[in-house]
């Protein structure tokens, strides 16, 4: 079991009017208007991304006078036993979804076998298996992580998507067991910073963040209720062999009125990734994970953790991804402080207008305000545009041209 992070104590600097911790600097100063000016987005995605924003606007009045959906999750406290786990998971509707028997998957994983262990995360161990014909990867959790199981299984069985990762099925005997379809090249985490992965190129980095965009867009705008992940980080962010993305790690979702307003909750998820109105007043929006996802956005730059420890290891002298980038684009000398954290693995192969167009998407997503930070639909709009540029850049890269020619 992973430890639960130190409660965090939260200190305000007036100098630089940032968001610290025990453990590190989560949230950095505000940027000042117009620091950043001298280098700006693409036209055509600006002027994308007002006509969204102002279709946007629209949209959540129609809705508003269409309907106004009261369904929010139902608050578990935690089970004990198998037979109450069972009765609440009997109300929902578990679509496509298969109820395995604990033999099934004790026999699939060999009796739970270290071997086929692929992954631990704070809920419980992962297992890989062939279920009926299906290579899958099992979830096997505690029975104090009643209220994960069921937000996951609420969640995955009534919203499908692509860029989603899809439940198989599950299974409430001895434990709980999620199942899930086996994405066979780990998560994006391991890509920008484990070993044994091939670096991954400024198309392939675009297509992910894209990819991972669009998923959440979806359980954004277009599941009534909404959907709020809560856990957006690149651990969460699952890539296939065709180097495409699928969200994942749905225990930490919140459901949350269609146009509702935020709500409070207490605070769970991962350090660094959390904006400084979650932590300080646990207020919750679906700009959370926005926020997380521009802290996403800085790592496939820089491929950094979202904390970055000091040289010596101390946790005083660590400070996060969101801060540095700041720290970068506020400088006299923007350019030499961006370039020094543009993940070395990319070499020259990458078109700098289309890093810096990331990067401003990047600080407009971790902003300080939530208001005004952009909507998962419009960080998609963006990136579509940052797609176009980066591959056509890919065709007019020399060096990939005569690769692809055998010259």
């Amino acid at each position: 079991m992973r430890r639960s992070p130190p409660s965090p104590q939260l200190i305000t600097s007036p100098r630089r009017n940032r968001w610290t911790y025990s453990g590190g600097i989560i949230r950095a100063w505000t940027v000042p208007p117009g620091a950043a000016s001298s280098i700006s987005l693409p036209k055509i995605a600006l002027e994308v991304t007002v006509l969204l924003n102002q279709q946007q606007g629209e949209e959540r009045r129609n809705r508003m006078s269409c309907f106004h959906s009261t369904v929010l999750m139902q608050k578990v406290t935690p089970l004990t036993t198998q037979a109450d786990v069972a009765s609440l998971a009997a109300d929902i509707t578990v679509d496509k979804s298969v109820e395995f028997t604990y033999q099934e998957l004790f026999n699939a994983t060999e009796g739970f076998n270290i071997t086929h262990k692929i992954g631990q995360g704070g809920f419980g161990a992962v297992y890989y298996a062939e279920l009926r014909g299906e290579k899958a990867a099992i979830k096997k959790m505690d029975m104090q992580a009643t209220q994960e199981f069921l937000a996951e299984l609420k969640v995955l069985t009534h919203v499908h998507h692509k860029n989603l990762v899809r439940l198989i099925g599950y299974c409430i005997e001895s434990s709980l067991f999620l199942v899930y379809e086996f994405i066979e090249n780990g998560n994006l985490s391991q890509h920008l910073r484990g070993t044994g992965y091939e670096p991954l190129s400024w198309a392939e980095r675009v297509r992910i963040a894209l990819d991972s965009a669009r998923g959440l867009e979806y359980i954004h705008e277009h599941t009534v209720p909404v959907y709020i992940h809560r856990d957006i980080k690149s651990a969460n962010i699952l890539i296939d062999k065709n180097t495409r993305a699928k969200v994942a790690d749905f225990g930490l979702t919140k459901l949350t009125e269609v146009g509702g307003a935020s709500l409070q909750t207490r605070v769970v998820g991962t350090f660094g990734y959390m904006p400084p109105e979650y932590v300080r007043y646990g207020d919750i929006s679906r700009k959370v994970d926005v926020y997380a996802f521009g802290v996403v956005l800085y790592e496939l730059i820089s491929a950094k953790d979202a904390i970055v420890r000091s040289t010596d290891g101390s946790a005083s002298g660590s400070r996060g991804l969101v801060y540095l980038f700041e720290e970068a684009l506020t400088a006299l000398d923007k350019k030499e402080g961006l370039q020094k954290l543009i993940d070395p693995k990319l070499g020259d192969d990458y078109p700098m207008d289309a890093i810096l167009m990331m990067m401003h998407l990047a600080n407009a997503c971790t902003g300080e305000d939530p208001k005004l930070r952009p909507t998962m639909r419009s960080v998609v709009v963006a990136l579509m545009t940052l797609s176009s540029m980066s591959e056509f850049w890919d065709m007019k890269n020399p060096g990939l041209v005569n690769l692809m020619s055998g010259r």
